[in-house]
């Protein structure tokens, strides 16, 4: 809301014929908040669904009020000859004027200087940062009015469907690496991600792989799952059970194996990055942990000293996926050691090994382990889990 401290000035009717059935002309003197607390705050503004009041002198005769090219919704007995009380309209305008029009039972009008106040769009997330060309990509945020949307790259994108909170796009050729940015009539949003984010790639099934005789990899469609980009894994196990260690669930990255030195898998303040990858789930998920850890420089999985995450997207009541979607995980999530709570009566207990930094690190690897938490003990589970593009991000 846009507050003044001073009065505004008044305006004259654009038409002054008939004046005589209002006593004069019609003018305003001030417009102000109905809130008791900003009643002594003057506004030349406000935003959409605000109710103000008018104050002035000769609106007895008022017929209809517009804003800009909005028609508010008037009460008779919120109208006096020197006062309108108000709603500003919740529809967003098409033709912004910057006016308040009022039309008069004789047909004739006045205007005044007021604007209002529709805010700027808002990225919150995306579904999915890989999308390839001719794919959609989802945004959720807020106020997408007649958006226009464009790529790293210089090109915009086709909008395909648009909601006030969800707004779907074409990606266009030619889309780059980079954020991407929402532009309405009334401000612009540049999202904090990265369109398809290629910083600190471990591994994307590509040209960067994965110890082979673990989760198998795909270049086509496999369990309903197509290819995000180019290959991808996928840790399949229709009779999943407690404590089972299975190869085609488990995903070993080892630096030495993979010839990629001891280089560590990041540097920095733990803090000021998250883990991220991409996930296809076409099966309801409904149990068992997808444990994620990282490890020194060695050709095993360095399982005891590790601090896990647990990544459990199912603890709501099942999880599956329409398609890819982008998985961030904080470091603070690498909380637990290998006897950790395993027991359902302390699941929710903190862990005992948080994330020591990076120092030394090298490999990273996942894997599906652990007791029943959400069903019965024994019971079985069909896991079908596609993954692709794992890697160590700044937070956005």
């Amino acid at each position: 809301m846009v507050l003044v401290s001073y009065l505004l000035p008044s305006c004259e009717k654009d038409t002054p014929s008939n004046t005589s059935e209002k006593d004069g002309p019609v003018v305003v003197h001030y417009i102000r908040s109905t809130d008791p607390g900003l009643s002594d705050s003057l506004l030349v503004g406000a935003f959409m669904g605000s109710l103000v009041s008018i104050v002035g002198d000769n609106f007895g005769d008022l017929k209809e009020l517009w804003f800009n090219d909005q028609k508010a919704i008037l009460t008779p007995n919120f109208i006096t000859d020197k006062t309108i009380i108000v709603s500003v309209p919740s529809t967003v305008p098409v033709t912004i004027t910057d006016e308040i029009r009022m039309v008069f039972s004789d047909g004739s009008e006045f205007k005044h200087p007021f604007k209002v106040n529709v805010p700027s769009p808002v990225i919150n997330s995306v579904k999915s940062e890989y999308v390839e060309d001719g794919g959609i990509l989802e945004l959720r945020g807020d106020f997408y009015f007649n958006p226009l949307v464009t790529f790293t790259g210089d090109v915009n994108g086709e909008i395909v469907s648009v909601e006030k909170t969800l707004l779907k796009v074409k990606v266009p050729e030619g889309a780059q690496v980079g954020p991407v940015t929402v532009k309405t009539a009334f401000g612009k949003a540049v999202s904090k991600f990265l369109f398809r984010d290629d910083r600190n790639t471990i591994i994307n099934f590509d040209d960067k792989g994965h110890v082979t005789w673990t989760a198998p990899t795909f270049a086509g469609e496999n369990n309903g799952v197509r290819p995000l980009t180019g290959k991808f894994a996928m840790f399949s196990d229709p009779e999943f059970g407690e404590w089972k260690w299975n190869n085609p669930t488990t995903l070993w990255f080892f630096a030495p194996e993979r010839n990629s030195g001891a280089k560590q898998l990041a540097v920095g303040n733990p803090n000021d990055f998250v883990v991220k990858f991409e996930i296809n789930v076409p099966v309801l998920w409904e149990d068992f942990n997808l444990l994620i850890f990282m490890s020194p420089y060695a050709n095993d999985h360095g399982y005891d000293n590790a601090s896990f995450a647990r990544f459990q997207p199912w603890r709501a009541g099942g999880f599956k996926t329409d398609g890819w979607e982008t998985v961030t995980i904080p470091l603070s999530a690498f909380q637990y050691g290998k006897d950790d709570n395993w027991s359902k009566a302390e699941w929710d207990k903190p862990g005992s090994k948080p994330f020591p930094g990076f120092d030394g690190l090298t490999n990273i690897n996942m894997m599906m382990f652990g007791p029943n938490v959400a069903k019965n003990a024994g019971t079985k589970a069909n896991i079908q889990i596609g993954i692709d593009n794992i890697r160590i991000v700044p937070i956005n």
